[in-house]
């Protein structure tokens, strides 16, 4: 058997869902009026009305400000990791390049060791070559002391092999030593070198755009990051709270004045609505009359358990006053034998 205190739990928690149900119902309608003011005959209720405008342009702004720093949040991140990925294929291109620029530079010296490229353009090379050649002589010499620092100079100049070569290979940026060279084999490492400058500089200033972009926008990303996208979601979430809000008041309104408007050319759909909110209302009004009566019979029942109480404390004073009116008598029948004997001893 469901008891009052479980009947009243019930009782409280339609009443809630009822008034939620009630709230979405007025908000229907102001939502539907909004949207269409031509089903009034005038227009109503011009403050409310106002506030739903405000409310909804605060929603837009939130929404059209978290879009905004989502759509951000997703390019500054590409694009950070788009220069990774460059520094990395730059840094790949660099020591192609520079091997491809230490064999350049080894068939220059080669080429100029047989004397197959110009003197004049080529001279740095040709100076090398030709002290190379000494040392290499003067190494096979009958000196002892000769060949011996002979011998530790081209030790010395064979250690400095790669840096000399790429000293060489910048001879090659000049186009017009680049076409001197001999051979196909030539021909076909100049050429990959030219591609490979070409890449890098196209990357150098793929990286010089992306390294500006994040320089100028890190501030904001960082802000974002601290907070700001909680913040985004906050405002949204207010936001739509204010508009709902805001609707509800505006329908609450509409509904209290039906009279002023409803009538033959009301869409339906509005009519619908309107029946809703009065189904809902008159089952509103009767919970909350069960409610009431619950209430009232449960404070009747706590007052009849105070009367009981109270009679309860009566029986108690009755018992007590009983003793003590026997006490009184006891108390009287001692003065008597005490005044009985005082009479016998004046006497």
């Amino acid at each position: 058997m469901v008891t009052r205190e479980e009947l009243f739990r019930e009782t409280e928690e339609k009443i809630e869902d009822t008034t939620e149900v009630l709230r979405s119902f007025f908000h229907d309608l102001g939502e539907a009026v909004y949207k269409d003011q031509s089903v009034l005959p005038v227009p109503m209720g011009v403050s409310l009305l106002e506030e739903v405008k405000k409310a909804e342009n605060e929603m837009n702004q939130a929404f059209a400000s978290r879009e905004d720093d989502k759509e951000f949040i997703t390019q500054f991140d590409e694009i950070k990791e788009r220069k990774t990925i460059v520094d990395d294929e730059m840094e790949n291109l660099r020591e192609e390049e520079r091997n491809l620029r230490l064999r350049i530079g080894a068939l220059i010296y080669e080429q100029c060791s047989l004397g197959l490229l110009d003197r004049d353009r080529f001279s740095s090379v040709y100076a090398d070559s030709d002290e190379e050649k000494k040392l290499s002589e003067k190494a096979e010499g009958k000196s002892i002391i000769s060949r011996l620092s002979s011998r530790s100079a081209l030790s010395r100049l064979k250690r400095s092999d790669n840096s000399r070569y790429l000293d060489y290979s910048s001879l090659v940026d000049d186009e017009e030593n680049a076409v001197s060279l001999s051979g196909g084999n030539a021909v076909t490492l100049v050429k990959n070198l030219e591609e490979i400058k070409e890449k890098r500089a196209i990357l150098f200033q793929e990286k010089e755009d992306k390294d500006y972009y994040l320089s100028q926008n890190i501030s904001r990303r960082r802000l974002l990051e601290k907070g700001g996208v909680e913040k985004n979601d906050e405002r949204v979430e207010d936001s739509q709270v204010a508009y709902k809000e805001a609707l509800i008041n505006y329908g609450n309104y509409l509904y209290d004045r039906g009279g002023s408007w409803i009538g033959e050319t009301t869409p339906s759909e509005i009519l619908d609505i309107l029946q809703k909110i009065i189904e809902i209302q008159n089952e509103y009004r009767e919970l909350n009359e069960r409610k009431q009566r619950l209430q009232k019979e449960a404070k009747a029942d706590d007052y009849k358990a105070l009367i009981e109480e109270e009679k309860e404390k009566i029986k108690i004073l009755l018992g007590e006053r009983e003793k003590i009116d026997m006490q009184i008598e006891d108390i009287e029948k001692e003065i008597k034998r005490l005044e009985s004997l005082v009479d016998r001893l004046v006497k």
